[in-house]
């Protein structure tokens, strides 16, 4: 052990850092500066406009581009038919015409119509003031979307059309004697069911009267009040009437879902 004298003084020397831990603090001092030439290098640059480049250069609108433009959706159609839009009119155009053309699903006859001239598929120009309307087949089941895109230069303009949720029930017409009280043969709904309590059920005859009445799952209670059913995809469905007093005469029975409607006919005998 050393031993210190009156006169002798402590080492107040530093302790010895860590190789490790030297070498990180002596490169990180190192790459202080270049990270502070690399930022001021930036700012220069983006304050400048480094020369003649454009760091955020103004929009350009073309010629041929008009308003903004859209078409209000349709639910409810029928199957495989042809849904026509609203029409929107063209505007905002600078260039005395704009290409138009239009796609869609394969099948779906996708088209459109300028004015009062027919519709078509093949592509064409419009100017402003135009009026225009998209066309297309709707689909082949309950619940199926399509949809047709038509573009007027570089702006989209989307037209969906959605079927029915309720396949149409078809009841069977049937004979009877006078006033006598008929069921339907019961039928089973093919629906889309989606948000619960979407479905509208409602039904009448032409006579106005209360006989016409609807049950479901083969149950006894037969109602005519009308109401939101929250399933019917699968369920049975049968109809109740009355027949005339009057031979001959017919009392049709309408029943509508959602919009859509079928009809139950019973004759007297």
């Amino acid at each position: 052990m050393t031993k210190l004298n009156a006169n002798s003084t402590p080492d107040r020397r530093r302790p010895t850092l860590a190789p490790t831990f030297s070498y990180f603090l002596k490169s990180a001092c190192r790459k202080v500066p270049l990270i502070r030439n690399l930022l001021v290098v930036v700012m220069v640059l983006m304050s400048a406009g480094c020369g003649d480049v454009e760091w955020f250069p103004a929009y350009e609108r073309l010629p041929t581009t008009p308003d903004e433009f859209s078409f209000p959706a349709k639910t409810g159609v029928a199957f495989n038919t042809t849904v026509t839009s609203d029409p929107i009119t063209v505007a905002g155009l600078t260039a005395d015409s704009s290409p138009i053309s239009i796609t869609g699903p394969v099948g779906s006859n996708s088209k459109y119509a300028i004015n009062t001239a027919a519709a078509t598929d093949a592509a064409g120009t419009v100017k402003n003031g135009d009026k225009v309307t998209v066309s297309h087949t709707s689909g082949n089941a309950a619940g199926i979307t399509i949809t047709s895109v038509l573009t007027i230069g570089n702006i989209n303009g989307r037209f969906s059309s959605t079927t029915q949720t309720v396949t149409p029930p078809v009841f069977t017409p049937k004979t009877a004697p006078a006033g006598r009280v008929v069921d339907s043969d019961p039928v089973i709904i093919s629906s889309v069911d989606g948000i619960p309590g979407t479905h509208v059920i409602s039904i009448k005859d032409n006579l106005d009267s209360a006989n016409a009445l609807y049950s479901f799952d083969n149950t006894e209670f037969f109602t005519n009040i009308t109401q939101t059913v929250p399933i019917l995809n699968g369920r049975v469905l049968v109809l109740r009437n009355r027949t005339s007093a009057t031979p001959g005469a017919v009392v049709t029975t309408t029943l509508t879902i959602d919009g859509v409607s079928s009809t139950f006919v019973l004759t007297t005998q």
